[in-house]
């Protein structure tokens, strides 16, 4: 996608197609409106994947569009966009602020990697397991952020060579691929999860739980987390001697820190208290209440003040989730997705294995070149109508998508932690699209035997 000649072709094409849809005949069993819907899902998929403008002015756009062509009207729209995953995200992302603000998650990851013996494969293990269970709790995002700097200065006191140390390729990799596989693991990840289950609550009425969401996905991550540390050190193996000498300072730097600050210790009471909310009272407080309850509990106890929430809250990405939810609505509502998900079929046979495989791929695809959430706001009501076909069960059908949306291993614009470890300037494209095609391909196989085969022992049953 670097090609801009080529990007220009895809928004060209994007708008040609958008044009041609609204002024051509209204095709049999599609509305007028959905037809439109489906005119600004096609503009809006073209600057998405080409990201020719800010993922969230294309949202912003795609909002604009809806109530401009009459798909709903403006009142309508904007409610769509207030969606509790929305909320959500915004307080996940407050609670995010003041983890990285106190530098309590500094301080367990510097803790964590100078109590391990310095071997290139326990660094790297360390690492992805430190990438992993940090994203089981905060955005994806924010853990590559607050690793970021602990693992270049790592690099850097080696005095390795951008480009061409497998140790340094190795450390960013297992950075990225640690928390892309840990954000799929729970609601707090990443909000493709989220978006996922507001999508099959608008759509079914049915909502998974906090503990039911990580109970199933967990069995998934957890197999892929461990292949993804062996691929990583087959294909990047060490080329440093006397390692453990080169590091001995990690432990000094660990001391520094002192003890626990007061704001330290406020945090862990009140996230461990929103935690166990969202682990055990979901049922009976919405897991969007308590994450922005959370939120205004760290600004009682004064953990942070508004300028830190403000300089690290990206407002683009509340923009660019709300108009993501706002056009998939759109696609469901009009029957959009319905009718289109119906004219593919005419070209797949109705085939149960083939249907779940072409739903994975299909979201492998996207969410390599497009952000997971858009990826996942594409396909999930399209996989919902093909799923409806077949009878099977939505709930698997969004796990399927929501799962493989936030798994994005080959690209930079594929996942902010890949784009995260590629700005060290250590990483090489072509190598690591190499490597990411084989865990992407081990991941869609995986998966589908999870699915198939896992999922229904524990209850979740592929059909209805």
């Amino acid at each position: 996608m670097k090609d801009y000649g080529f990007k220009k072709y895809i928004i060209f094409g994007g708008i040609i197609l958008f044009v041609l849809i609204i002024i051509m005949p209204t095709p049999e069993n599609l509305s007028l409106e959905g037809k439109r819907a489906l005119a600004i899902f096609i503009l809006c998929l073209s600057l998405w994947v080409t990201n020719y403008l800010p993922l969230a002015i294309t949202s912003i756009l795609g909002i604009a569009l809806i109530p401009l062509l009459n798909v709903f009207t403006a009142v309508e729209t904007f409610a769509i966009f207030g969606n509790r995953a929305v909320f959500f995200i915004l307080g996940a992302l407050i609670i995010a602020a003041a983890i990285y603000k106190t530098g309590i998650a500094k301080r367990i990851s510097y803790f964590f990697i100078s109590k391990i013996k310095n071997t290139f494969e326990n660094i790297i293990l360390s690492i992805i397991i430190s990438s992993y269970l940090f994203s089981l709790i905060m955005p994806e995002h924010a853990v590559a952020a607050i690793l970021f700097p602990i693992v270049f200065e790592l690099i850097k006191s080696l005095n390795l060579k951008p480009l061409e140390s497998n140790f340094a390729k190795a450390s960013f990799l297992a950075l990225a691929w640690g928390a892309v596989i840990g954000g799929i693991t729970t609601y707090l990840g990443g909000a493709r999860n989220i978006l996922a289950v507001g999508l099959l609550e608008n759509n079914y009425g049915i909502s998974i739980s906090f503990l039911d969401w990580m109970k199933y996905s967990i069995i998934y991550s957890l197999p892929l987390l461990i292949i993804s540390y062996f691929i990583i050190i087959y294909f990047f193996k060490s080329d440093l001697d006397n390692l453990e000498k080169k590091l001995e300072n990690i432990g000094e730097k660990y001391s520094d820190f002192g003890m626990i600050s007061k704001d330290e210790k406020k945090l862990s009471y009140i996230f461990s208290l929103i935690i166990i909310s969202w682990m055990f009272l979901s049922s009976y407080v919405d897991i969007s209440v308590t994450a922005i309850l959370g939120g205004v509990l760290i600004f009682v106890f004064k953990i942070v003040n508004w300028e830190d929430i403000e300089s690290y809250i990206s407002w683009g990405i509340i923009l660019m989730y709300g108009g993501a939810i706002v056009i998939a609505t759109a696609l469901t509502r009009t029957g959009a997705a319905e009718w289109l998900s119906n004219y593919i079929f005419k070209f797949i046979p109705h085939s149960t294995l083939l249907i779940l495989i072409v739903i994975i791929i299909i979201t492998k695809f996207l969410t390599e070149g497009v952000s997971n959430v858009a990826a996942v706001a594409i396909v999930l009501p399209i996989a919902f109508s093909m799923g409806n076909v077949l009878e099977l069960n939505p709930i698997i059908i969004t796990y399927l998508v929501a799962l493989t949306g936030g798994l994005a291993f080959c690209l930079p614009m594929g996942a902010p932690p890949n784009a995260i470890a590629f700005s060290s300037g250590y990483l090489e494209l072509d190598e690591v699209i190499k490597v990411g095609l084989i865990l992407n391909l081990i991941s869609i196989i995986l998966l589908y035997i999870i699915a198939s085969r896992i999922w229904p022992l524990l209850g979740l049953n592929l059909f209805l």
